[in-house]
């Protein structure tokens, strides 16, 4: 279950950081267009604006001249992308080395070797990941890289200092490398715009509370509703714009929110398809009330999953399961056709109808000021 839980949460991330990259943005939450977009769709909606009386022909040259003015002064990459994937290329050669030569040479290096190899590797990746900054994306997408094997370093070393010097097993071990990984990622992350190094921080937390109560004693339950709050936490934090990248932040505590129900399972049968479908919906609700696609997302996911689950468990081979399942089909059919025609009818006449923009765009990139 946690391999399955942190495997859904990977996933999400991957869907929204590949998202993320495409989406430009500046201070204040307003989209700045891309060359792509002002050459077709912002060129045709500036002329839609003109043509509704909206902003004056003057006006929207102004919009396109800027917009050219800015791409045409864009700094280049202080690196080309061929140095960018060497530089991966040797981060990754790093630690393959260095796990090969910890491997075969383990017994013979001793405590202090294994220590001091796995310090070296976190120190050089944390260090070059500091120099490379964050001027432009390329380094900043390789900043993330090296701080990320620096984040994993400093967990295999905390790991070889508790288990050879202080003799520590089981849960207390897994639960001071994870502890570890989350503290080092958290300290990465800073809450800036860096999205490898937010997801390591929230599974290392994640992680940290599962070994914790496992420690404790706890058999399911009890580690299923201290997840089930970490997301829904972490989710509201994303929601009020207060762990950035913000989208990436609510779509990983809304999926630990649907994943850790099964967590309450193994203790809860009956109770886990009803919370989880509980917890859908309230992502469902959510993102239908703020009409924001993104909240949706991890609301239809659980439906999907917890409603078979739910009428299966409580109805069985019944003819009650499909008309449940016929039944909330329909609902759903009308709440969707109801959306759409308030969505019609919700804006100026000639205007385009209301979308939601909590997490429509990004905020600023960290190479657009002064890298830290």
């Amino acid at each position: 279950m946690i391999v399955l839980a942190l495997a859904v949460i990977v996933v999400v991330f991957a869907i929204a950081y590949q998202s993320s990259r495409h989406v430009g943005a500046q201070p204040g939450g307003v989209a700045a267009p891309t060359a792509a977009r002002l050459r077709t769709g912002e060129a045709s909606s500036l002329g839609r604006w003109v043509d509704a009386g909206l902003i004056a022909q003057e006006q929207a040259d102004a919009i396109v001249a800027f917009e050219r003015a800015q791409r045409a002064a864009r700094p280049a990459p202080r690196i080309s992308p061929t140095l960018e994937a060497l530089s991966y290329v040797g981060g990754i050669l790093l630690a393959v080395g260095a796990g090969m030569l910890v491997a075969q040479f383990w017994t013979d290096l001793g405590t202090a070797g294994h220590i001091t190899l796995l310090l070296l590797t976190a120190v050089a990746t944390s260090a070059v990941g500091f120099l490379v900054g964050e001027d432009d994306a390329l380094t900043w997408r390789l900043r993330g890289f090296l701080w990320a094997l620096s984040t994993a370093a400093t967990a295999a070393t905390v790991g070889v200092v508790a288990f050879d010097v202080f003799d520590i097993t089981d849960q207390p071990l897994g639960l001071a490398i994870v502890a570890a990984g989350a503290l080092h990622a958290g300290l990465c992350w800073q809450r800036r715009e860096r999205p490898l190094q937010l997801l390591l921080t929230f599974v290392g937390l994640a992680a940290s509370v599962g070994f914790a109560l496992a420690w404790a004693g706890d058999e399911g339950a009890g580690t299923g509703a201290a997840l089930w709050l970490l997301g829904a936490t972490w989710a509201w934090r994303a929601w009020r714009g207060l762990t950035p990248p913000a989208a990436i932040a609510f779509l990983l505590g809304a999926a630990l929110t649907l994943v850790c129900c099964g967590f309450i399972g193994a203790q809860m049968e009956g109770l886990a398809p009803l919370l989880g479908l509980a917890t859908a919906a309230l992502w469902v609700g959510l993102g239908v009330t703020r009409n924001e696609s993104l909240a949706l997302a991890p609301g239809v996911v659980g439906i999907f999953v917890y409603l078979p689950w739910t009428l299966g468990y409580y109805f069985g081979e019944t003819l009650g399961a499909p008309a449940v399942a016929m039944g909330s089909g329909l609902a759903l059919l009308a709440v969707v056709a109801l959306l759409v025609r308030r969505g019609r009818g919700g804006g100026r006449p000639g205007g385009p109808p209301r979308t939601g923009h909590r997490f429509g765009h990004s905020a600023t990139p960290p190479w657009a000021g002064t890298a830290s």
